[in-house]
């Protein structure tokens, strides 16, 4: 008796692993039934809020060929474009709560998650030093993918629950845009109504300046900016381009006032169950994706500016070094935030 009931309890724990094991995939997107490969078969949600036309919806979609061909078909990535799972903001509770795998963010909303904020140091004004993008990248690759964020990674994943794959994906430097007023020097930026993103990290620059910043999504900017609900924005010349700002906007004023990276995140309770193969996979291809994103759109940042010429935009050069004086001490607000001397460790480590 002593026997069976051992082996009646040995079956008993066998079955609920198993039941455990099914639901956990049903939760997560994958098959409880491996690949005949040596990785199970599972199905992946990444969304963001770009339009197609957009460069690192493009980077998403060569992730999700590079996936398939490292596993030998059996991940799937499907990409969502264009605000279609909900906002950025959503997004990235969904990641947190397991409901989408992955999603594209800024290292600014990133920052309002729990214990995420010293990665908002990235979108402070003029935190990484360069005349192009081409100088500026190199510099971003030195902080993102170095001891520094990798530490951080680790450290607020656990508390979050939200892991970045890769934050080296290339952005651009956002530029401001108005309707009817031209922006030549710092001055000129008071009392104006700007849409920035929707977190105070990403307001700081515009605020610094004396702006009225209005956070919105990107979805609704076409509108706000036709209706007069706000009279500029900042984005750089790709997204200004790529979502035709240039029909309800005149001026664009290169104040480069931040040098924005985007950031991929995964939810960590799902990496965690991926094999230490298999996550290498993810984050190799998600760095490989992020590289082939970046050349593609540091490429249409300087095209854009001739395109936006062409649609009649007046692309005014201003003196960078007067707007960054004017936000140099944007980021001690932040400080507590940051925690003390994280701003000057990636100051140091980008240059």
């Amino acid at each position: 008796m002593k026997r069976e009931s051992e082996g009646f309890a040995g079956k008993g724990i066998f079955v609920l692993a198993v039941i455990g094991f099914i639901v956990f995939g049903m939760t997560f997107g994958y098959a409880a039934e491996p690949a005949k490969g040596r990785f199970p078969k599972m199905e992946i949600k990444l969304g963001h809020s770009g339009v197609v036309e957009m460069s690192y919806h493009k980077g998403c979609v060569k992730f999700a060929e590079l996936m398939k061909e490292r596993t030998d078909g059996a991940v799937t990535v499907h990409v969502f474009p264009a605000n279609q799972l909900g906002s950025e903001k959503d997004m990235l509770e969904q990641v947190k709560n397991g409901v989408i795998h992955i999603s594209l963010t800024g290292p600014s909303m990133l920052g309002q998650f729990k214990g995420w904020g010293p990665i908002g140091v990235l979108g402070m004004p003029y935190v990484l030093k360069g005349n192009t993008e081409d100088e500026l990248r190199p510099k971003l690759i030195k902080v993102a993918r170095g001891p520094l964020m990798k530490e951080l990674n680790e450290r607020a994943a656990k508390e979050s629950g939200i892991r970045i794959l890769d934050m080296g994906w290339w952005y651009g430097e956002r530029h401001l845009t108005t309707k009817t007023k031209q922006v030549k020097k710092p001055d000129d930026v008071k009392g104006l109504k700007i849409r920035t993103m929707d977190s105070p990290m990403a307001r700081a620059a515009m605020a610094a300046l004396g702006a009225a910043t209005v956070p919105m999504p990107v979805a609704e900017l076409y509108t706000a900016l036709q209706l007069g609900v706000v009279e500029g924005q900042e984005n750089p010349l790709n997204t200004i381009y790529s979502h035709k700002f240039y029909e309800v906007q005149k001026y664009v004023a290169l104040t480069g006032h931040m040098a924005m990276n985007l950031v991929l995140v995964i939810n960590d309770k799902f990496y965690q169950s991926l094999s230490p193969e298999l996550q290498k996979i993810f984050v190799k291809s998600m760095e490989d994706a992020g590289d082939f994103e970046s050349e593609m759109q540091i490429a249409m940042n300087k095209k854009n500016a001739q395109d936006l010429k062409d649609k009649g935009m007046i692309i005014t050069a201003v003196n960078k070094a007067e707007f960054a004086e004017r936000t140099k001490d944007a980021w001690k607000q932040f400080e507590p935030v940051f925690g003390k001397g994280f701003y000057e460790k990636v100051v140091e480590a980008a240059r």
